[in-house]
């Protein structure tokens, strides 16, 4: 048996054209050291398999007028949104055959597509296409936080993404000018993201990223506040239970209250159930 190296065949390779290129015969294809990715198309067993590594895969699959885009083609650029179980995102133009591939889910624009960024097996939609189907057909709490995210990482720009819009008739223009209406670059995370815009919709007027001072210095930055109520939200993902980090903790939570500041902690699950993420600001809010 041929060692790995030895096979000419490039990290992402359909099986029908090793097959017939003599690199490899239809029983070695089934001999335990390839990753079926998706219908037809492979990579070696040991290789790491990602999302970015499954667009690859994808664009084996699809026609040459399809984009890699929103999500996907965010995650390709350095976003950490997607894994590998999750399908692929790609956009066509209008017309013309529609594949149907399990594990990618294709998209039609109403207008031309305009050019985007060879990538690998693919094409990379520009960054205003990728930004609206980012931002599109999900929840509002969502649509802001990934928007919030390219506009910080630089990937797009409000301005650029609202003249885009400009004329546009596809489904979830309107969801998608709002989301952009609520855009903070500040944001340092989706969830953190979800949790302003959750908070602000329902009548609180939190401001992300304050830094709190006391006694002339700073003492801490935190997620959200209600400065004039000296109260901060913060998301907590995940507890931190290495000991450093949970002293480093529990020493900035003495220094906010020092200072005369209520912390209100929300996690993952109280975000799961907005109605409770809110009640623990207002509950808040009620003791100041």
């Amino acid at each position: 048996m041929r060692d790995l190296d030895d096979l000419d065949l490039p990290l992402v390779f359909r099986g029908r054209d090793a097959v017939e290129a003599g690199v490899l015969t239809p029983r070695q294809l089934r001999d335990g050291r390839w990753r079926r990715l998706l219908h037809g198309v492979y990579t070696r067993r040991d290789v790491e398999v990602t999302h970015p590594l499954m667009c690859e895969a994808a664009g084996l699959l699809l026609p040459s007028s399809a984009q890699v885009t929103g999500p996907s083609a965010a995650t390709v650029r350095g976003a950490d949104w997607l894994s590998p179980r999750d399908p692929v995102e790609a956009v066509l133009p209008s017309g013309g055959a529609h594949p149907a591939i399990r594990g990618v889910r294709v998209r039609r624009s109403s207008a031309p597509l305009v050019a985007g960024t060879p990538w690998r097996t693919t094409t990379l939609a520009v960054p205003e296409r990728m930004a609206f189907d980012a931002a599109a057909r999900v929840p509002l709490t969502l649509a802001v936080g990934r928007l919030d995210e390219l506009v910080r990482r630089g990937e797009v720009s409000t301005d650029r993404l609202a003249a885009w819009l400009e004329g546009r008739h596809d489904n979830d223009v309107a969801a998608v000018r709002t989301a952009l209406d609520q855009v903070d670059a500040s944001a340092e995370s989706l969830p953190e993201s979800a949790l302003r815009v959750l908070l602000r919709r329902a009548g609180v007027h939190v401001v992300p990223q304050v830094v709190v001072r006391h006694l002339g210095r700073s003492v801490a930055r935190v997620d959200l506040a209600l400065p004039d109520l000296r109260i901060a939200i913060e998301y907590d993902g995940q507890w931190h239970a290495a000991r450093e980090q949970l002293e480093k903790d529990r020493a900035r939570l003495n220094r906010l209250r020092e200072a005369g500041w209520v912390v209100v902690h929300v996690t993952a699950a109280d975000l799961a159930e907005p109605g409770r993420a809110v009640a623990l600001v207002r509950a808040a809010m009620s003791r100041r």
